[in-house]
């Protein structure tokens, strides 16, 4: 069954759920934690940000917030590697996503469902796979993650995740309930899907054995259906991201609340930081009124904020979104998310870059010194420098 939308912000559950949802232990509010959390990370605990913390709890809803870095931005350079879409060597039918492996990159094509392996130059590689059901063969490859010395592909066609290595060999594939939003790999877990399976969870963990549910979302901001105002048998696509940084947590974006929820391997609710106030209030903003000039809501099955999260080596986490304009003019396109500083800073195109393209392209990044750009409405790529640098320069 599907999880619809309550009010704003709020998770629908169905009749079934109640009893199992009224046994279950209730997540402490959203700035009390018991105990305490490796490497320090401050999530929802305000005394170990120390003289270092950057966010914390606001004032007026008392709620942990990552704050927005006014001083430094990743900036998008100027491309300087190009792959057309009528490049004779591979011409891909649609760019559904793309993953930074060592050496290179996988590419997802919806259109003609393949995997494709670049190297660092968007040079073709090797080709993967074929439209089918078999093994090594997909439907609808829609995202990609790695883990580890494995690439997972979430075929929604097939309703499955393929595993590939490095290299692009076939290993296995496994069948998740539902519809999926996100997957990934835990050394522990193994794979974890997010999406709509257990309504009162935001994650399927995905076995050979059996598909159990996996971190509960807090008790507070899931409501009756016959509770809200709003159409709760509308349907609506899952909007959770989830990643797994190297200490072992789980993080899930959610996309309702925009607030990042962490537990343990062993489903131990950590914390939950919203996303910045400044960058909620006009980023949400301006995708309603996209959504609005695509029909409303009623035509608009999903329109997500937050369109990807992805862990980075030292430990932070990219929160990837739709593109919108800050106050100073620059085209953002996410946020790195540092757990300890709770600090959030943009990933923006320069302020010379053409800021219609801009906003149209799709950006893919892995690695904090490279970025992959899709242009809308094309099957082209092309590769950026990233770097850090001074807001105010």
């Amino acid at each position: 069954m599907s999880r619809a939308r309550g009010v704003i912000g709020s998770r629908s559950r169905p009749a079934r759920v109640e009893a199992a949802a009224a046994n279950r232990p209730r997540p402490p509010s959203g700035t009390r934690w018991p105990g305490t959390v490796s490497r320090t990370i401050a999530l929802g605990l305000a005394g170990a940000l120390g003289s270092a913390g950057c966010g914390g709890p606001d004032a007026d809803d008392g709620r942990v917030y990552f704050s927005e870095s006014t001083s430094h931005v990743y900036e998008i350079g100027p491309s300087d590697t190009h792959l057309d879409q009528l490049d004779e060597r591979v011409s891909f039918g649609s760019i559904i996503d793309v993953v930074a492996v060592p050496g290179g990159y996988f590419v997802a094509d919806g259109l003609d469902p393949r995997i494709v392996l670049l190297d660092e130059g968007l040079n073709p590689v090797r080709t993967m796979g074929r439209e089918g059901e078999g093994p090594g063969e997909y439907r609808l490859p829609w995202h990609l993650s790695r883990a580890d010395d494995r690439v997972l592909v979430h075929d929604s066609g097939n309703g499955r995740v393929t595993y590939l290595t490095l290299e692009g060999d076939f290993v296995a594939s496994r069948r998740f309930p539902g519809l999926a939003s996100g997957i990934a790999g835990h050394p522990e877990l193994g794979l974890l899907v997010a999406g709509d399976a257990f309504p009162d969870h935001y994650l399927t963990r995905v076995s050979e054995q059996a598909h159990t549910a996996f971190g509960p979302i807090p008790a507070e901001w899931i409501v009756d259906p016959e509770d809200s105002d709003d159409s709760a048998d509308k349907v609506q696509l899952p909007e959770d991201r989830v990643a797994v940084t190297p200490d072992g947590l789980v993080h899930v974006l959610d996309g309702d609340r925009l607030a990042l929820v962490s537990y343990r391997p062993d489903g131990e609710l950590v914390g939950i930081v919203f996303l910045p106030k400044e960058m909620q209030a006009r980023e949400v903003k301006q995708n309603e009124e996209m959504i609005e000039a695509l029909g409303g809501r009623d035509r608009v099955l999903s329109s997500p904020v937050v369109m990807s999260l992805t862990p980075l080596d030292d430990g932070r986490l990219l929160a990837g979104t739709t593109s919108a304009v800050t106050a100073d003019g620059l085209v953002t396109r996410g946020r790195v998310l540092d757990l300890e500083r709770l600090e959030a800073i943009p990933l923006v195109f320069g302020a010379d870059v053409d800021r219609p393209w801009a906003r149209a392209v799709r950006v893919d990044i892995d690695r904090l010194d490279r970025a992959v750009l899709n242009p809308m409405w094309t099957a082209s790529l092309e590769a950026a420098p990233v770097r850090l640098v001074d807001r105010d320069r």
